[in-house]
């Protein structure tokens, strides 16, 4: 009885074991993580490269302004893999078993799932023109009236 109630635990643990790596790297294909990682990358790098101009004193320095960017999307798709294939991997795997991996991965092959995917993006961006047309200047509103009285306060 004893040797069977092992083995159970046994099988048990390894259901809810860690989701190996490659079961991961699956789930991040089929979330189509590097291309949303690309395009937040396709958003910073212009700003990057604006500082970097900015930064830019000499006319030396300006000519060597194409190298630069050059550089700048050579680290990027570094920067990018290095998150795909290390961090981001080694978080889900942390703290998703197998289990929760598979049924992640049948969601998002799912219509509903490709749907979220595809929608993401627009959702996101119609949310933060938003949040920055209609709720940011009540938001700002309301901190500077409560400094402002926080200073009266203190005065």
């Amino acid at each position: 009885m004893k040797k069977i109630f092992t083995l159970l635990m046994f099988l048990t643990l390894t259901v809810n074991a860690q989701a190996p790596k490659e079961k991961v790297l699956e789930l991040i294909e089929v979330m189509q993580a590097d291309k949303i990682i690309g395009q937040m990358m396709d958003q910073m790098i212009p700003m990057m490269q604006q500082q970097m101009k900015s930064n830019l004193k000499t006319e030396e320095e300006k000519q060597k302004l194409e190298q630069v960017n050059t550089i700048i999307l050579e680290e990027a798709k570094t920067f990018t893999n290095n998150i795909i294939n290390g961090s981001m991997v080694d978080i889900y795997a942390k703290y998703f078993s197998v289990k929760d991996i598979d049924y992640m991965i049948e969601f998002y092959k799912s219509k509903t799932g490709s749907k979220l995917l595809e929608l993401t993006p627009t959702i996101t961006k119609e949310l933060m023109e938003k949040m920055m047309q209609n709720e940011m200047p009540k938001f700002q509103e309301k901190i500077k009236n409560r400094i402002e009285a926080l200073k009266k306060d203190s005065e």
